[in-house]
Parts: C-alpha cells; structure tokens; sequence
C-alpha cells in the first residue's frame, strides 16, 4: 500500500505548474469579495426593513398590523393549538379597507416573514375556506 501513496506523492511533486498572474488573482479575489458584500448589504436591508414593518406594526390600520395578525392567526390561536384560526383570517381581510393596502398588506408579510402571503393562505386553509378568503380579497377592487 505504500508504493501508490508514494506514486501519488510525487506524481503531485511533479505536477506542472500552471502560471497565473497577479492580475487574474487580484480579479478573483476583488469579485469574491464584491460577492460576499452584496450579500452581507442585502441581509442589512432585510433585516432593516423587517425591523421597521414591526416597529410600525402597531399602528391600527397599518399594513404590517394585518401582515402580523394574519400570521397570527395562522399559528394556532385556538384553544388546543390546532390548526389555523380561520375566523381570525376570515375578518382581518374584511378589515382591510382597498385593494391597495391589500398589496401593500402583501408586501409587509413578504418582507416580515420572507413568503408569499397568497401562498400561505392557500397552505392553510381548505379549498373551500380559500374561495372564501379570495372572494373576499377580490371585493376590495
């Protein structure tokens, strides 16, 4: 078992040398750190933004108010802890007055919780129950 950890050894002694220049290295390390700064500015952003929605979110009739008590409702506020509190949800978007602070509603869920609120209505509801939350939604325009 020696004698081809030895071939490995030296064939990687051996192997030949591929010449980069000072240029391609200073290009690669100037984009990998340009990378991880847009990344590190975008996780600022979001998080600057969360705090914001929720600092605001106690404001009756602000957009980030429905945004937390539609999630709210979606995490089990019943006696038992099951399931969503449709009832919840069902009045929070009666309660929103137009289609625009619907959208704007929608934005402030995106940017609390990172999902899609529609999306999460249709996971959390019955068939039934999100024809109903959509015929509600759509009277607002």
């Amino acid at each position: 078992m020696a004698i081809p950890a030895a071939l490995a050894a030296q064939a990687i002694k051996n192997r030949p040398k591929v010449p980069v220049s000072k240029d391609v290295t200073t290009v690669l390390l100037a984009s990998g750190l340009g990378i991880g700064v847009f990344f590190a500015v975008r996780a600022l952003v979001k998080k600057f933004k969360r705090n914001n929605r929720e600092m605001n979110a106690l404001e009756p009739g602000n957009p980030a108010n429905f945004a937390i008590r539609l999630k709210l409702a979606f995490e089990n506020n019943k006696p038992f802890g099951w399931g969503t509190n449709e009832e919840v949800v069902f009045r929070t978007l009666e309660e929103i007055p137009s289609d625009a602070v619907r959208r704007k509603v929608e934005r402030a869920y995106k940017d609390l919780y990172g999902r899609n609120l529609s999306a999460d209505l249709m996971d959390e509801l019955s068939t039934e129950e999100f024809a109903i939350a959509q015929e509600i939604i759509n009277s607002k325009t």
